[in-house]
């Protein structure tokens, strides 16, 4: 497309970002697009000349969060809506805020088509190699030492509770080569951090033909030159059991972060059968303690839904005595909500909305236990970390350990984006105290 860039320069733009670490790269990359053609990007100011805002549904108060933002806009601000509430809720859109323009994520790389009021593609499941020409484009980093790398899309799983999968879609992975074409590049530009990201990365490759799998793309992205570290996103639990000793092996490999996000999402199997999660809690178990004991100072993350439809008071024991079986450093809670078009939406057995409350509650109170001792376990602990960010606090640093285990120090002489040895003296139940060792 023939753009005039004098005539673009004085353009301006806010790309606001919700949800999961998918939509902070199209984000990112829609921003690298408007800015590659003379826009100056904002993600705050709601004056400017364009406001594209990309969406997240998956929780019933993100979608109501959505909503309330696009009704507050002003009937005459130049707006774009893309993400995954226009492709689960476009009539939505076109009814309460008809002077939005819709771009679905699949197509994020024509976004100056849209702007233009050039026709865009409307295909809700383009292949790779039309979605992933958004990373072609040199982007704009929230953090210029992190790029997060959007490995593939969709899932093979069909939770009985999950509006994701109908905005996303079935399983489509990127080429191991452009993968590593753009970690490549954003090693070169300064990145440390290079965070791989899908809705389940442990399918990463399954329909492919030859078939790849996760441990083979990092196999790869560990050879590449250069001092940084590789974080493993979300996936499945059940599909580790396909890759299980060469995902250890990769894990063990100094440049990925010894961190697991496993979401199991029910203690109960019960439970885990009316969610249509594939395993059990057994199953589970065993896998945790398996990789606890090949792979050191593992720190794991985990998910789970409190008040599921049908969950007694039994089903919920179940899951707070597995939280005490595995011991997660990091437990994300989720009281249920009715996501539209999902089986379970259509249940009759709900829990009471109180009884919801009160189980988040206690488990809340059980995560930050263990969390907290978890964290303290690694007092005394000396090793290499990364500095990827100022503090809250003036005069203050975060680094990230090689656990991915956030490090506060209190240490503002040295520079971001530098590795350095510290010695953790201390612990709250969200991050770790350290000094540098001199």
């Amino acid at each position: 497309m023939e753009t005039n860039m004098e005539e673009e320069i004085s353009k301006t733009a806010t790309v606001m970002n919700f949800g999961c670490s998918a939509n902070r790269a199209i984000a990112e990359g829609i921003s690298g697009v408007l800015k590659q053609y003379g826009y100056s990007i904002s993600t705050t100011d709601v004056n400017t000349d364009l406001i594209i805002i990309n969406t997240c549904i998956v929780k019933q108060n993100t979608e109501h969060r959505m909503k309330d933002l696009l009704l507050s806009l002003p009937d005459t601000r130049n707006v774009i809506v893309t993400g995954c509430l226009p492709v689960v809720m476009q009539e939505w859109i076109e009814q309460n805020v008809p002077n939005a323009r819709i771009l679905y994520p699949e197509n994020a790389n024509e976004i100056l088509s849209l702007i233009e009021n050039q026709p865009v593609n409307a295909n809700l499941r383009l292949d790779t190699q039309v979605w992933e020409k958004l990373y072609s484009h040199k982007r704009v980093l929230y953090n210029p030492l992190i790029t997060t790398v959007e490995i593939s899309r969709g899932c093979l799983g069909n939770c009985s509770y999950c509006i994701v999968k109908h905005a996303k879609g079935h399983l489509r992975s990127r080429s191991p080569s452009s993968i590593i074409k753009e970690v490549n590049n954003s090693l070169d530009a300064g990145s440390k951090e290079i965070w791989l990201t899908a809705q389940d990365t442990g399918t990463y490759g399954w329909e492919r033909e030859p078939k790849v799998t996760l441990p083979d793309l990092i196999s790869e992205l560990v050879e590449i030159q250069g001092q940084f570290y590789i974080r493993i996103g979300m996936m499945t639990p059940y599909t580790i059991k396909t890759f299980r000793e060469p995902l250890i092996k990769q894990i063990n490999n100094s440049k990925v972060f010894s961190f697991l996000h496993l979401p199991i999402q029910s203690g109960s199997n019960f439970i885990l059968t009316k969610m249509r999660r594939k395993g059990k809690r057994e199953e589970y178990i065993e896998l945790i303690h398996e990789l606890k004991s090949k792979i050191p100072r593992l720190v794991l993350s985990t998910d789970i839904i409190v008040g599921f439809p049908g969950e007694t008071e039994e089903d919920f024991e179940l899951s707070e005595l597995l939280i005490t079986q595995v011991r997660p450093t990091i437990i994300n809670i989720s009281k249920y909500t009715d996501r539209p078009g999902t089986t379970a939406a259509k249940s009759r057995s709900k829990v009471p909305t109180k009884i919801k409350s009160q189980r988040s509650k206690r488990l809340m109170q059980l995560s930050q236990e263990i969390s907290k001792q978890e964290l303290e376990s690694w007092i005394g602990w000396t090793g290499s970390v990364i500095i990827d960010s100022k503090g809250t606090k003036k005069k203050q640093l975060k680094a990230r350990n090689s656990s991915y285990l956030p490090v506060v120090i209190n240490d503002s002489k040295k520079e971001l984006g530098t590795f350095q040895t510290v010695t953790i003296t201390g612990a709250t139940r969200n991050y770790l105290i350290g000094k540098i060792d001199e």
